[in-house]
């Protein structure tokens, strides 16, 4: 900060640099805070309301966001330069998706006369999310930190953590941790992070829960070794082709041919194993310390001189 616009007080420093109204560098003055709340909610991305202070109706003591979707750029057309018309009349009367981008970060930069002002943020109960790219960066800055989990949840996360495939997804476990279970946390516009209430129903993150979920979910989980993993696969469906059986004459059926299968893939299999047994076996003799030598060998006579 430049000297000029320091002040002990922060709030004072930055109320000599911004814009009234603004607590973030503006792109245009009409560009306003409650401009990227309206792209949020007129894109139908989110649902908020703001609490005012029985005392002071000019006063929002706190504000809550459910995050409903995240736009994709594919969803907002080829052109991510194309503004689009907001569906109500609105000072500008457009935006691009660059603002769109801009409005998940702008919207929080909402503070009372108090400076006490925080947000609830929240996901929607069963709703798959499509997260792009951008918002991981997102995530990670307004994202709850692990030290304010109450207990349950972070039980349930460490759960979730070792049973989640973090291999073959780009979503951190913790996003999909939090959006999968509708999880909630406090934002405080000082960059300081809140407890989450105990008044919020954590036991739906809980680790049965957990279990639950991955049972509902199995493209998540994490893969076994490959044997295993091809093992509990062919097994699922020959138990699906085993229950197709509508009588027992026909499951008896289906059992022998189940079996032939099995002892057919057995038989073209022992080759294979064969070539790796000898394989490994010559990998033993590279290994050897004598085979690796043998060559120093050459030349030298056993004879005495």
């Amino acid at each position: 900060m430049e000297p000029e616009y320091w002040d002990k007080n922060p709030f004072k420093a930055t109320a000599k640099a911004f814009p009234p109204g603004f607590h973030y560098r503006p792109t245009t003055l009409n560009k306003t805070r409650k401009f990227y709340e309206f792209i949020l909610v007129d894109t139908n991305s989110v649902s908020i309301k703001h609490f005012k202070d029985p005392k002071d109706p000019n006063l929002n003591t706190h504000s809550t966001i459910q995050i409903l979707k995240v736009m994709q750029p594919r969803h907002y057309g080829s052109n991510l330069n194309q503004p689009k018309k907001f569906s109500a009349p609105f000072d500008p009367t457009r935006y691009t998706y660059w603002d769109y981008i801009d409005a998940w970060t702008n919207v929080f930069w909402h503070q009372n006369n108090k400076y006490k002002h925080s947000w609830l943020i929240y996901f929607k109960n069963n709703t798959t999310y499509n997260f792009p790219n951008w918002f991981l960066q997102w995530w990670n800055y307004f994202g709850p930190i692990p030290q304010i989990y109450p207990e349950e949840v972070q039980q349930g996360f460490n759960q979730f953590s070792r049973m989640f495939n973090n291999q073959e997804s780009r979503i951190p476990a913790d996003l999909m941790y939090f959006s999968s279970f509708a999880l909630s946390w406090i934002f405080s516009w000082q960059y300081r992070y809140g407890k989450i209430e105990n008044k919020f129903d954590n036991s739906k993150a809980a680790l049965d829960q957990v279990k639950n979920w991955f049972q509902v979910h199995p493209e998540f989980l994490k893969p076994a070794d490959p044997e295993t993993s091809l093992f509990l696969n062919k097994k699922s469906q020959l138990a699906i082709f085993l229950a197709g059986s509508k009588s027992k004459e026909i499951l008896a059926k289906n059992l022998k041919e189940v079996l032939h299968l099995l002892q057919q893939q057995e038989e073209e299999e022992k080759p294979s194993k064969k070539k790796v047994e000898s394989s490994d076996e010559n990998d033993d003799q590279d290994d050897d310390p004598f085979y690796q030598n043998e060559d120093d060998c050459f030349g030298i006579s056993l004879e005495e001189d």
